[in-house]
């Protein structure tokens, strides 16, 4: 079994909780390393100090946020690695690092560029914002399609995994059961959102309003983005008709 640790990154928030983990997978005598992070001097330094002495193989990015990939190339460069992520690894691609093979995975939905990386001797997944530890992934439009989220949960699920190492906060050890769980909060906000938009046609804003009530300033856009993602895929069922700002019931 491949020895996993990590050092979060110092950019907590409402939308990354305590902050990106950088995950460290060591292989024999070379070391792979996950989602970097953001370009921070502080994170930079303690990447750094908990690696001195070992070699970086490979730096692996499961998708191109700003909490996620900005450090990897600075941070790469010293240790003669490289950089790995989509579009370069395309699904199925398997990167060697040490004894180690990293499976990469195309797994969009929360980005459209997002890959998770599977160990399959060990049933280990690096889920990156597709799984969290803790709290719900946001799908926003227009980058996040639900459709294509469900989908990845399905295929995590094949799989079978045994622990789930996310992107934000701490591993999953009841990985089948949170994978369940995602996909069955993604199916009741969709039902939600039709059911009101059944109630009474809306524009995306006044049905984010109607179903989520009142919410911090913060997170109200985030709201309404993951609202127009699953109107659109409602649309694109056919149970939903978009006209112009407004959204009704297809009759």
């Amino acid at each position: 079994m491949a020895l996993v640790t990590r050092v979060v990154a110092p950019n907590p928030g409402p939308y990354t909780g305590p902050g990106t983990n950088t995950w460290i997978i060591e292989a024999g005598p070379v070391v792979a390393v996950i989602d970097p992070g953001p370009d921070d001097d502080s994170h930079l330094a303690a990447l750094n100090k908990r690696l001195a002495g070992k070699t970086v193989g490979v730096v692996l990015v499961t998708h191109s946020h700003p909490d996620h990939l900005p450090l990897a190339e600075r941070f790469a460069a010293p240790h003669h690695a490289s950089v790995r992520r989509h579009p370069e690894l395309h699904d199925g691609d398997i990167v060697r690092a040490g004894t180690l093979n990293l499976t990469a995975l195309h797994t969009p939905g929360h980005s459209a560029d997002h890959l998770s990386f599977v160990i399959p001797e060990d049933r280990a997944i690096f889920t990156g914002d597709l799984i969290l530890g803790h709290g719900s992934s946001m799908v926003t439009y227009p980058e996040g399609d639900v459709a294509a989220y469900l989908q990845s949960l399905d295929r995590l699920a094949a799989l079978e995994p045994r622990i789930l190492f996310p992107g934000h906060w701490d591993p999953v050890t009841n990985a089948m059961a949170k994978i369940e769980e995602y996909r069955k909060h993604r199916l009741e906000r969709e039902a939600q959102v039709l059911a009101e938009v059944r109630r009474g046609s809306g524009t995306g804003a006044e049905l984010t309003r109607r179903v989520y009530g009142d919410l911090d300033e913060r997170l109200i856009i985030a709201a309404e983005m993951t609202m127009r993602a699953h109107l659109r895929k409602l649309v694109d069922d056919g149970l939903v008709r978009e006209t112009g700002e407004v959204y009704e019931p297809r009759r």
